[in-house]
């Protein structure tokens, strides 16, 4: 029996999880960088400028790809192994490299939630959003310059955070890292929160108001990553550290990918609706294919222009080419007589997402008929601008 119990603590001892850690990480690696890749494709499909939120991603994403690169290096050097059996040349180099990667990943999630607040700015101009945008930014960058300078200076001196046995004080590294974790998941869910208000204010149906709500608590999952993160720090033991830290290191860089991915949610919809459009077109063109013979013998629908007679102008074949309110935010009604056009303006210009929609058609009933291009009234509950904004640029 004590030799059973003495082979069993050897082999724990030696236990290795770095393939685990290196699975992961990459995993995760890869998928934020498809995501980031996919919003750049999605605004290009949509014919949008790229704008400072979508930069911003670009920089965070560097960042997380940093991170990860240097978690690969810490399991190298014993990150999931026992520190009883490391090297002291290894736990040297794995202390630096943690005090790298304290710094880099804090930095990788500020500019994860930078870039979503400069994306809300860009769908909801209005001016309390701004300022509830700013006040949260604000309170991000405060956290990130208090965790880089607790980080740096966690030992008195410095270099005892990588050389442990070395004389001097150090803080409650434990301590500090739940600090870390408390304002990170608290700014998680102001930022998650923040768009739903303003959503159920846009003039849609309230399917399409229910769809961008779940689209925007899609990115809750960043907030699930950050509480399993936050709970992995209770194993934490300064005795094991290459150990106890493993599943929160590398769970640092699930949460940063996760916010990456979070973020660029909200801007695929047009490449989704490009995607199933094109499914819809492939099933309606077999399903034409299929039916074609036992329509043939159905009687052709005529089109009746406007101010004619209908019968006098003969059987003529049409085609329903879409709703033209959903694609070019005109409402159009035919009343009685005749067809006046009396004003158009459409001098706003604009790319993309940014283009409020300015125009409309009204129809008037009367005796002859009136159609009139008019602008909203800037009187509505979230002001016209950014209704139309918010509107145009989540639904595509």
């Amino acid at each position: 029996m004590a030799v059973a119990a003495t082979l069993q603590t050897r082999e724990s001892l030696y236990d290795n999880r770095a393939g685990e850690l290196n699975a992961t990480t990459t995993a995760l690696l890869v998928l934020a960088t498809v995501f980031v890749a996919l919003r750049f494709w999605a605004r290009y499909l949509h014919g949008a400028m790229y704008g400072s939120d979508d930069w911003m991603m670009v920089a965070a994403m560097v960042v997380v790809l940093l991170s990860g690169a240097i978690n690969y290096a810490m399991i190298a050097h014993g990150l999931g192994r026992h520190a009883g059996v490391l090297p002291k040349d290894d736990l040297i180099t794995f202390f630096k490299l943690l005090l790298a990667f304290e710094c880099i990943y804090v930095t990788a999630v500020m500019l994860v939630k930078l870039s979503v607040l400069q994306m809300y700015l860009r769908i909801f101009p209005s001016r309390g959003f701004m300022i509830a945008a700013a006040i949260i930014a604000a309170v991000v960058i405060a956290w990130w310059i208090a965790i880089v300078a607790v980080c740096i200076w966690q030992c008195d001196p410095i270099s005892r955070a990588w050389l442990p046995w070395s004389d001097g004080t150090c803080i409650d590294l434990k301590a500090s890292f739940i600090g870390n974790a408390i304002p990170n998941i608290a700014t998680d869910i102001a930022i998650l929160c923040m768009p739903i208000r303003q959503v159920w204010k846009l003039h849609v149906t309230l399917a399409q108001r229910l769809s961008l709500c779940f689209m925007f608590l899609l990115g809750s999952f960043v907030l699930f990553a950050s509480i399993y993160r936050f709970t992995t720090i209770m194993q934490f033991n300064t005795e094991d550290t290459t150990w106890t830290l493993a599943t929160a290191c590398t769970w640092c860089v699930v949460e940063a990918a996760c916010g990456v991915i979070s973020a660029c949610l909200p801007t695929l919809r047009p490449l989704m609706a490009k995607v199933s459009s094109q499914f819809g077109s492939m099933s309606n063109s077999k399903a034409g294919h299929d039916s074609v013979n036992s329509r043939a013998w159905r009687r052709p629908t005529k089109l009746i222009t406007i101010g004619g007679t209908g019968n006098k102008s003969g059987d003529r074949y049409f085609q329903r080419l879409g709703n033209a309110e959903d694609k070019y935010g005109i409402n159009a009604t035919v009343t009685r007589s005749q067809l006046q056009t009396k004003h158009a303006d459409l001098s706003d210009h604009g790319s993309g997402d940014e283009l409020p929609l300015n125009g409309g058609i009204e129809a008037q009933t009367s005796a002859d008929m009136e159609v009139q291009w008019y602008r909203p009234k800037k009187e509505d509950s979230l002001g016209s601008r950014d209704t139309t904004t918010a509107a145009n640029f989540l639904l595509g």
